[in-house]
């Protein structure tokens, strides 16, 4: 499936999206490393394979953070309309809990 979505290529330096932004899409990490940052402290780095910016396609808040290309990266782009078409036919208790878990993380990441 990941090999007919959109790709992203950014450039070192390059912000994927800033803290506060409305978000309607995730990305994948294809190559390359992104950092993430809050209130301009950068607190994680993340790379091949790994997911970041699903929090927001979630539960609807802004951007927690901002992501920026560390190295050149090619992100494979998650649109919200797949991920809710996704989690169409899932239990609903399945996806309160998801809402659940990302208001905790939120919650833990004001709180740094």
């Amino acid at each position: 499936m990941l090999k007919f979505l959109d790709r992203r290529v950014a450039a070192p330096g390059e912000i994927i999206f800033k803290e506060g932004e409305t978000g309607d899409k995730a990305f994948i990490v294809q190559s390359g490393i992104v950092e993430l940052c809050k209130s301009s402290q950068a607190f994680a780095e993340v790379g091949t394979n790994a997911i970041f910016g699903e929090m927001a396609l979630i539960d609807g808040a802004p951007r927690m953070a901002t992501a920026r290309a560390k190295t050149e990266v090619t992100l494979i782009v998650v649109p919200r309309a797949l991920l809710d078409n996704k989690l169409k036919g899932v239990d609903p208790f399945v996806t309160r809990l998801l809402a659940i878990l990302v208001q905790n993380v939120r919650s833990m990441a004001d709180k740094l």
